[in-house]
């Protein structure tokens, strides 16, 4: 089993209270297998030594989180208005430590703190992009359990302009511009500046994560994108989604969940997909991928 050596899994959870702020997402349940092959897919090859042992989602029913969701849905209305229909709305990660992921959901992103990541590219809040979801699991603060916990957010960006490292901005330069990027070609930040981040940032997941640091493999792997193994299996998946249903689907993701935390060979998730699947289907989802590619 992957992780730190002599850990048992049943010992690691998160400690997350129930209450009104989150629930936990059983493992094995499509919900847990969905976000965890999300996940995984955007982390590559570091998946053995960064495992999801416990999800919980986040819950909006108490007045002032619904209010927030509310503030959030009107951000993306107005976004959609502003620039032709489309919001640029993304998925992005934010590092926390477990007390502050707690705080967060109840009261908001904390705005009057000193700016992230040093300030370099103004004052604003910072999330990680999916394919760089590894720097906010190594940013994130260990907790007495010895877990990770990050927030997987929707984040509205409407239009972003790039700023250059030292910027000092606290807002857009102009009227064209809600958000900003550290790059345009290969962003590593989503920038939220202060202002707008209660409605343009909501949380939508708490994943707490057994990372080995002491791993040689996992150092080498910082980093690094998802090779083309690994994105090679997402487009096959992606590929036979338009052919099964969502029950069928999560089966193939947990197999690739195991591929990944190197718990079955890649040999034995492909049997097992073609066995579930059916050879025609398997073939036909090929060649659709292969259509696409030229």
């Amino acid at each position: 089993m992957a992780g730190r050596p002599g850990k048992d899994e049943s010992d690691a959870t998160g400690g997350f209270a129930g209450g009104d702020a989150m629930m936990k997402v059983e493992k094995g349940s499509h919900e847990f297998v969905l976000v965890q092959h999300r996940f995984y897919t955007n982390m590559g090859s570091t998946v053995p030594h960064c495992r999801l042992v416990e999800l919980h989602r986040v819950l909006y029913i108490t007045p002032t989180r619904r209010a927030r969701l509310e503030a959030f849905d009107r951000q993306v209305a107005a976004m959609k208005q502003k620039h032709g229909g489309n919001p640029n709305e993304r998925f992005a990660f934010h590092d926390a430590s477990k007390r502050n992921v707690l705080r967060i959901i109840n009261d908001g992103f904390d705005v009057s703190a000193a700016p992230e990541d040093g300030g370099y590219f103004g004052i604003a809040l910072y999330l990680s992009p999916e394919p760089c979801a590894i720097n906010s699991v190594m940013s994130a603060t260990v907790d007495e359990k010895g877990l990770r916990h990050v927030l997987l957010c929707r984040v509205i960006l409407g239009g972003a302009e790039e700023v250059v490292r030292g910027s000092g901005q606290s807002r857009p330069s102009s009227r064209d511009f809600d958000s900003a990027v550290d790059s345009h070609r290969s962003p590593a930040r989503y920038i939220i500046w202060y202002p707008d981040v209660q409605s343009r940032v909501l949380p939508l997941y708490v994943l707490s994560m057994d990372v080995d640091f002491r791993n040689r493999v996992l150092h080498q792997a910082l980093g690094s994108r998802p090779a083309s193994p690994w994105m090679s299996i997402g487009d096959l998946l992606s590929a036979l989604s338009a052919r099964l249903p969502l029950s069928t689907m999560c089966q193939l993701m947990r197999l690739h969940n195991d591929e990944m935390e190197k718990k079955i060979t890649r040999e034995q998730m492909m049997r097992s997909i073609r066995e579930i699947t059916g050879d025609q289907m398997l073939v036909d989802a090929i060649r659709t991928i292969l259509g696409r590619k030229q």
